[in-house]
């Protein structure tokens, strides 16, 4: 039984790989069915039965390529640094996250059929944004001692920066008239974000 459940989620692994890849690269009217199933392997029965037909795939691949993209964010290591320094390391982190082609078109496919399927675009925000700012939370929360007493609560401090970090740069790779930019350019822009978030409510 154990070998047979392992054998299902290697397929549908694959289905939702090969599956994302195809979205991204035709979007989602561009891919049917078969071309899935002609890449991956196996079955349109499969697809039917394991996501309920070609939109349950696409929102699963989604998930999937989220969750693949804040995998990284969970495995930065804050040892010896202050609240300060952690967060201009996870704040460089997320801006290589959200800066990355890949994340970009995912960005614009979810937004783009949002519109015809709003499970489409609750899929993306929930494993994609909401996820990424929650590593922001999770860390100011974990080093709340360093915060002078305010009446932001820390989920919405941890909004805010997520926000200033995902702002224009974002916005110019969306639009196509952005570059990416090197490691050091984004430390910086990092940086800047969290002296300028932080400096309101960290301890003098």
């Amino acid at each position: 039984m154990p070998n047979k459940r392992s054998r299902g989620e290697v397929r549908n692994g694959k289905l939702q790989k090969v599956a994302a890849d195809l979205f991204l690269k035709r979007g989602y009217e561009g891919v049917t069915i078969d071309k899935i199933v002609e890449v991956a392997g196996g079955s349109k029965s499969t697809v039917y039965s394991e996501f309920g037909g070609k939109c349950g795939l696409f929102i699963s691949s989604i998930e999937n390529l989220c969750r693949e993209s804040n995998e990284p964010l969970a495995k930065i290591d804050y040892t010896g640094l202050d609240l300060e320094a952690s967060l201009k390391k996870l704040s460089f982190h997320i801006l290589k996250l959200i800066t990355a082609k890949r994340s970009v078109d995912l960005h614009r496919l979810a937004i783009g059929e949002a519109a015809n399927c709003p499970e489409v675009g609750e899929a993306w925000y929930t494993h994609g944004p909401a996820k990424t700012a929650s590593f922001i939370r999770s860390l100011l929360e974990s080093r709340h001692k360093e915060l002078r007493k305010t009446a932001i609560p820390i989920d919405r401090i941890a909004v805010i920066l997520h926000d200033s970090l995902t702002g224009d740069i974002l916005y110019r790779l969306l639009a196509g008239v952005g570059k990416q930019e090197n490691d050091a350019e984004l430390k910086r822009l990092a940086a800047a974000s969290v002296d300028l978030i932080l400096g309101n409510v960290l301890c003098d």
